[in-house]
């Protein structure tokens, strides 16, 4: 038997080569489309939010809609999944989560499409060049998953590389074009910003726990981790789609009933707005905390230390210790999403008072969330060389 499985080496040389045929395959423009008016489009936050999982904000490419169905029906399907019984959640199997993401992915990419198509600017607009769009945009979503999917399954970093080459390409764009004096501030921001994110991606809440057993497989690790950012940037990532929901809402209710507090709210529910601003900062600060207590689930945490007999140290089991996991999940998600949301209306404020150009002001929340993105990376290859290291002995 050979001693290495070259496992880092064979998983990232993949990942590389899927990068590859992201990159080009994304930069196919859809059939029919006017370019010219995609020339000069510029970047706001709800643009830099969605370039992660689009690639583009020009709209007008085959892979216009990157791998923003998948995530999103991902994302949607786990959240039902966390919200279910333990005993629910024991019987039921991966193979039927693939199912209910796929199908949910299928509605999501073709209704995202159809609205895609509907907005698109044509040199000749009929109903058979928006038909043809929509197939482009459908086939390109599901190239983009199918390349997800294989690196997920033999590369590192699941989605992360295809996020990073979607902000990758976009922030070269933008620092190619602008100047020293514009990038300043945004960069010392986006400096200190990387700086804290990346001690808390490589950090952790040890909480002590007193093991039954010496011969137990986990006696050498007598603590239970939560990361200081225990969900990443998951929470930015769909903030643009959670704000749209309620938005949504308001235009179809001002369609059909116009009063003075829905007026208001149809005029300023929208990110150029201090009002709007404002409670698109609420909200993502509230769904930090709710993905945290989704994702880090204190009572099946509980529950786990109960039936395998462990305990935390001092405290006692059941509901003492669910109470006790969850007062640290809170802390840990309030202190994240305190920082991640304060970058945010920093952003915000400097593009709204004109301190800085508004094609730069989301320079520090793109670094943010690019470090989080490469720590993880790092932290899945460093895992991958850990177990190439070993070598057999049988």
């Amino acid at each position: 038997m050979k001693e290495k499985t070259h496992l880092v080496r064979n998983r990232c040389f993949f990942s590389i080569v899927i990068i590859l045929i992201y990159f080009v395959c994304h930069r196919i423009p859809l059939n029919g489309i006017d370019m010219s008016a995609y020339d000069n489009l510029g970047l706001d936050l709800g643009s830099i939010l969605t370039l992660a999982v689009n690639g583009s904000n020009k709209r007008c490419y085959v892979m216009s809609l990157g791998i923003s169905p998948y995530i999103t029906a991902s994302l949607v399907v786990t959240i039902l999944y966390a919200m279910r019984s333990k005993e629910a959640k024991a019987r039921t199997s991966p193979k039927a989560m693939n199912y209910w993401i796929t199908a949910f992915t299928f509605i999501v990419t073709l209704v995202q499409s159809i609205f895609y198509a509907l907005g698109l600017k044509y040199i000749d607009r009929n109903i058979m060049s928006i038909l043809v769009a929509i197939f482009e945009l459908m086939a390109g979503a599901s190239i983009a998953q199918f390349l997800l999917m294989k690196n997920k399954k033999y590369g590192v970093g699941g989605f992360a590389p295809i996020i990073i080459i979607n902000m990758t390409e976009s922030l070269i764009g933008i620092l190619m074009k602008s100047t020293f004096e514009a990038l300043k501030i945004p960069l010392i921001i986006s400096f200190v910003m990387v700086i804290i994110m990346m001690f808390m991606e490589m950090h952790e809440k040890r909480i002590p726990l007193q093991r039954v057993s010496v011969h137990n497989v986990h006696a050498e690790k007598n603590y239970m981790a939560i990361k200081y950012n225990p969900i990443g940037f998951m929470a930015l990532m769909f903030g643009s789609a959670i704000f749209m929901i309620p938005q949504l809402i308001i235009a179809f209710i001002h369609y059909f009933h116009k009063s003075d507090i829905i007026n208001f709210l149809y005029k300023n529910f929208n990110l150029s707005t201090v009002f709007g601003m404002s409670v698109y900062i609420i909200m993502m600060f509230l769904f930090t905390i709710l993905l945290s207590l989704l994702f880090v689930n204190p009572k099946d945490l509980s529950d786990g230390l109960l039936q395998s007999g462990d305990c935390i140290v001092n405290v006692p089991a059941g509901k003492p210790t669910r109470r006790y996991i969850r007062k640290w999940v809170l802390i840990l998600s309030c202190l994240s999403g305190g920082i991640m949301c304060a970058c945010l209306a920093l952003c915000m404020y400097l593009q709204y008072k004109g301190i800085v150009d508004a094609s730069v002001a989301m320079l520090p929340t793109t670094f943010m969330m690019l470090s989080g993105f490469v720590c993880s990376i790092y932290l899945e290859i460093r895992a991958y060389r850990d177990f190439d290291s070993y070598k057999p002995f049988i």
